[in-house]
């Protein structure tokens, strides 16, 4: 079971297009990426444990990341790949010569936006 499935992504979210043959692989990445960021503190199994508000913001995150990943080279960006040129549709990516070193974050900056206020990437210890 997924926090979304496509029809949640084009109805509720209105994301950008994705193909359908790869929305399952960049949904199941970026429902892992989106755990990662929150430190593991979600789970598919563990959503429904969460206020409804927070439930709808992680959704969204990973609908955010879908998007993200897609528009960035779908996995390669999450393995790493160290791209020079690409172009694809509306997107292209071209490194500057002076970038040697520097690679891409793998979360998706409105992801991180999104889940701000629900307190589930905040890094420190716990609170008394």
């Amino acid at each position: 079971m997924s926090y979304i499935d496509e029809n949640y992504y084009q109805e509720t979210y209105k994301g950008e297009a994705v193909d359908s043959a790869d929305f399952p692989g960049l949904l199941g990445r970026a429902e892992e990426i989106v755990e990662e960021m929150c430190m593991y503190r979600i789970s598919e199994g563990r959503l429904a444990e969460f206020p409804p508000e927070v439930q709808e913001r992680v959704k969204k995150a990973v609908c955010a990341q879908i998007e993200y990943l897609d528009a960035n080279g779908g996995s390669d960006l999450d393995n790493g790949a160290d791209l020079q040129s690409v172009g694809l549709g509306k997107f292209s990516y071209t490194r500057g010569s002076g970038s040697a070193g520097e690679t891409q974050s793998s979360y998706s900056p409105r992801a991180q936006r999104i889940l701000a206020p629900t307190g589930l990437l905040y890094r420190g210890g716990g609170c008394l």
